[in-house]
């Protein structure tokens, strides 16, 4: 009898559990529906689009006039027309809001902003936690130093101390590399990119490691650009540019890729480039050498 009470209560036991998976089957479905509208039912109620942004010329940043701008916030400018079309709303406005590399994770899934549309890399380990737009641009991590200091390799630098941006792709890529290498290169980290050039035009750290496309800015901008270099040699992988949204809303980032196929088509796009992008090419910039010219999508 114990046994055959047992046997019973395994069944139901086994029962309840595949009528709770059950039940989860049938639900999941109008929760992910929920889920994948949340941020176009968000903008359609508020009619307000937050959109993060950092300093980073020539992709964001605010003027002399204190206007945000550059190639990705006009990207993203776009976009939001396209929102505004689609959604069918007398108009639309755009909150531009600075974030952090640090804090540009949690802005996006706290719902402060709606998309980060200034350098983010499309990497394999942030998937994870948030989702990407197709690649809008490719750049090469490069060292970036005082030319006295004679640095052209990351061999150069075995031993030393070197700055880069923390919660940066940089970060990571520079960091495989010294570990297989074995180079035992310390770090100092900074919150901006700015930060970390600062460290290494005052001498407090050897080099900089930093996207070819953002430091040649900060170096045109410096009082002596003479004074620095940027290797020939890349460090890592390419970095992949891209817009940075929020996980499990595909309905928003289909809309946001759908957008941006039509824009790389058109000729808005190449437009766009030579305004923002061509300025910082090997030919206009003659800083490099025309080994480490930049890559563009």
């Amino acid at each position: 009898m114990k046994n055959i009470i047992n046997r019973e209560m395994a069944r139901v036991k086994r029962t309840v559990q595949w009528l709770i998976l059950l039940a989860g089957i049938v639900i999941s479905p109008a929760l992910m529906a929920q889920q994948n509208a949340a941020t176009l039912d968000h903008i359609q109620n508020s009619s307000v689009l937050n959109v993060g942004y950092r300093q980073l010329p020539p992709f964001s940043f605010t003027d002399h006039n204190g206007k945000v701008t550059g190639y990705t916030i006009a990207v993203c400018n776009i976009i939001a027309d396209k929102l505004r079309q689609y959604l069918k709303l007398n108009s639309l406005t755009i909150h531009y809001i600075p974030v952090s590399f640090g804090e540009r994770f949690t802005a996006l899934n706290t719902r402060k902003i709606d998309m980060d549309c200034s350098v983010n890399t499309n990497a394999p380990e942030r998937i994870s936690s948030v989702s990407f737009s197709l690649n809008y641009y490719i750049a090469k991590m490069r060292i970036i130093a005082l030319r006295k200091n004679n640095i052209h390799s990351i061999v150069d630098l075995k031993g030393r101390t070197v700055s880069l941006p923390g919660s940066s792709k940089d970060l990571l890529e520079f960091n495989k590399a010294n570990r297989e290498q074995h180079l035992n290169i310390s770090t100092i980290t900074t919150t901006t990119i700015n930060g970390a050039f600062d460290k290494m035009a005052h001498n407090e750290a050897a080099a900089l490691f930093l996207d070819d496309v953002l430091a040649w800015p900060l170096i045109k901008d410096s009082e002596q650009p003479e004074l620095f270099s940027v290797s020939a040699q890349s460090i890592g992988n390419d970095m992949h540019y891209a817009i940075m949204m929020r996980k499990n809303d595909p309905q928003f980032v289909t809309f946001v890729n759908s957008t941006l196929k039509d824009f790389f088509a058109s000729p808005i796009n190449a437009q766009l480039r030579k305004k923002w992008l061509s300025p910082w090419s090997c030919e206009k910039m003659k800083i490099p050498s025309p080994g480490s010219c930049q890559h563009s999508n």
